[in-house]
């Protein structure tokens, strides 16, 4: 800050004196959060218990209705019956207002409380949305035709056994007993607790009921309470200033709410206590401020401003070429003291570290220099590592192709055996003629071609060229499967392809050779697992399973198998190089590893596996090619 150092020294000394205040205000301010925290729990509390009771009294309510439109007294229309079971429910049941059934037309027939008038409700909510929806259904602020207290009413239909409806079952709620539940609650004064209808029409009010009840609440209120969320809380530090908390009410098969149930705490009520506590604070410090304050100024100006004006010539007199000045000399003693010789001792080093300064650039540069050709010595090295690595994954493919080729070739290599022990065996015999030798070459000639494309295809699959391509998973897949076919074959170990999504063609671009190395391996892992893991005279069978499909953008190919699985121990060492779990002489370590590094560097994709006693599922995730709209809609 660009202010004088007298300007300093007073903003410390009023930084200073001011601790206790700025703490004891701090201390007040939490409080007063914490106050206002602990109102809006109490505010949700109040809300979540009566809607909790309101929910409750729904649902007994909907049960009650269900079995009374069951009853025989009801549905013949048993007046005197139906009022006797009605009344007898009202006195065990004070939460209902009153309990009425109508019929189609709305006129009431039964009640729980005597009818003094024959009254009708076919114009009131309740009765309409239950004849309309045919099921349990809410009302809306209302006047009880008997009871005369202000209510709001639950509907269910009476329907006979054709199905045809005959009339509706109300209850009221009496919503005396929330009044008690608030009042036990315990709120601050002034806390205001009300119900309202699905039009904002107030139902019941702690605090001067006679006045509200019946009327509309606030717009600005009601609007929030549309507009909100099922639930919430928040302070309004507008003109209420007070904690406000509120929750909806609906039935299961309605979508609008039919009643709103709001708690209203003043902040004043809240905060007077941390308030109180301020002004306290206040009173008690600031005599001692003041004093402290004055104390700070007066040392301050003793023991350090003049003190560092004395330094600030010195060092002016440096800048301009004064070597010989000796700080230490005229000041003395403290702190500053201490500075001042310092001050010497950094002039009298000062050329010596200029030239230490310049060869420790020079040692520098010489450092980073050195520094380069290291890291493109070991650079090289790590890319001569994954040469030699991949080279080696190669050779290992290769090994394994020669097996599988073994086990192409042995069938047949059999047949053309056979073949040429007939023509021996027909020399024998004086039965060689033109056909039978037309026949024989046919044979030998068709499973010559067969070893010959079985060379090509091997061929094919290690092509040395890398090149960037569009190519169908599912074509690769079954190549892949048509090398291995004969190594699954005689094993006990059955291969199976699967399409998860059949009607999407699963085109991705990249390296398909590689693509198809990868997949081998995991294969060829696979049939190992089944292979190792199997004991002598097993029945179970080997399953090898490749499946294809897509995930959103992405096209996800699985091979699981039924072995043993992978152990915990090494799960999280398969895909490093030369890590290998199979017998010795079985298996390089280097097959996972090359998987993993095709699919994640070269291809942008992902690998991963999950395993357990029942087998192994390795997972590649790639993009999908999206140009491709061969897609069967």
């Amino acid at each position: 800050m660009s202010l004088s150092l007298r300007t300093h020294l007073l903003i410390m000394a009023a930084l200073l004196s001011f601790p206790a205040f700025i703490l004891s205000t701090h201390f007040a301010f939490h409080q007063g959060h914490d106050a206002i925290e602990n109102g809006k729990i109490t505010a949700q509390k109040i809300v979540y218990s009566v809607a909790s009771e309101q929910h409750n009294l729904a649902g007994d309510a909907e049960q009650l209705l269900t079995i009374l439109a069951q009853l025989p007294d009801v549905k013949n229309h048993n007046v005197s019956a139906t009022n006797a079971i009605l009344a007898d429910i009202l006195k065990k049941s004070p939460q209902y207002g009153n309990i009425v059934v109508l019929d189609r037309e709305g006129t009431a027939w039964a009640s729980g409380l005597p009818i003094i008038a024959p009254f009708s409700l076919k114009n009131g909510l309740t009765f309409n949305k239950t004849v309309n929806n045919r099921q349990f259904s809410s009302g809306e602020y209302n006047i009880g035709k008997i009871s005369g207290r202000p209510t709001i009413g639950f509907g269910y239909p009476i329907i006979d056994n054709e199905g045809t409806l005959r009339g509706v079952i109300a209850v009221n709620l009496n919503f005396n007993h929330f009044n008690e539940l608030v009042k036990r609650a315990g709120l601050p004064n002034k806390s205001i607790f009300i119900l309202a209808d699905h039009n904002g029409i107030i139902l019941d009010r702690n605090h001067e009921p006679e006045r509200y009840v019946g009327h509309k609440e606030n717009d600005d209120v009601l609007l929030r309470l549309i507009n909100g969320s099922d639930e919430g809380s928040s302070v309004d530090y507008g003109p209420a200033r007070s904690i406000e908390a509120y929750q909806k009410m609906r039935l299961p098969n309605e979508g609008a709410p039919y009643l709103y149930i709001r708690a209203s705490i003043p902040l004043k009520e809240i905060l007077h206590t941390e308030y109180m506590t301020v002004i306290y604070y206040s009173a008690v410090f600031v005599p001692f401020l003041v004093a402290l304050f004055t104390l700070v100024v007066y040392i301050g100006n003793t023991c350090f401003i003049k003190r560092i004006k004395m330094l600030q010539d010195v060092t002016t007199r440096f800048s301009e070429g004064d070597r010989h000045i000796k700080a230490a000399e005229l000041i003395q003693g403290g702190e500053l003291g201490r500075l001042g010789l310092a001050f010497d001792q950094m002039a009298n080093k000062l050329a010596s570290r200029e030239l230490s300064l310049v060869t420790k650039q020079q040692e520098l540069n010489d450092l980073n220099f050195n520094l380069t050709l290291k890291v493109e010595e070991e650079t090289e090295k790590r890319l001569h590592q994954e040469r030699l690595m991949a080279r080696h994954a190669r050779l290992a493919a290769i090994g394994e192709m020669i097996g599988a080729i073994a086990h192409q070739w042995r069938q047949p290599l059999a047949t053309v055996g056979a073949t040429i022990q007939s023509i021996r065996m027909a020399w024998d015999l004086r039965r060689i003629d033109d056909a039978f030798l037309k026949h024989a070459e046919a044979d030998a000639q068709k499973q010559l071609n067969y070893m010959s494309d079985t060379i090509e295809d091997f061929r094919n699959f290690f092509s040395p060229d890398k090149v960037v391509e569009q190519f169908d998973v599912k074509e690769k897949i079954t190549e892949v499967t048509h090398l291995v076919a004969a190594q699954f074959a005689n094993s006990g170990v059955c291969l199976e392809e699967v399409e998860t999504s059949p009607d999407f063609q699963l085109t991705i671009e990249g390296y398909q050779n590689e693509f198809k190395q990868s997949l081998l391996n995991l294969v060829s892992n696979a049939f190992d697992a089944i292979m190792e893991t199997r004991k002598p005279g097993q029945d179970t069978a080997g399953k090898v399973t490749i499946s294809a499909g897509k995930e959103n953008d992405s096209v996800v190919i699985e091979v699981s198998d039924n072995g043993c699985g992978i152990p915990d121990d090494i799960a999280g060492k398969i895909f490093e190089p030369y890590f290998t779990s199979k017998s010795e002489g079985k298996g390089t370590g280097i097959g996972l590893y090359m998987a993993k590094l095709i699919i994640e560097e070269s291809m942008g994709g992902k690998l991963s596996f999950t395993s357990g006693p029942d087998g192994t599922v390795f997972k590649i995730t790639l993009a999908r090619d999206l140009s491709f709209e061969g897609d069967r809609q």
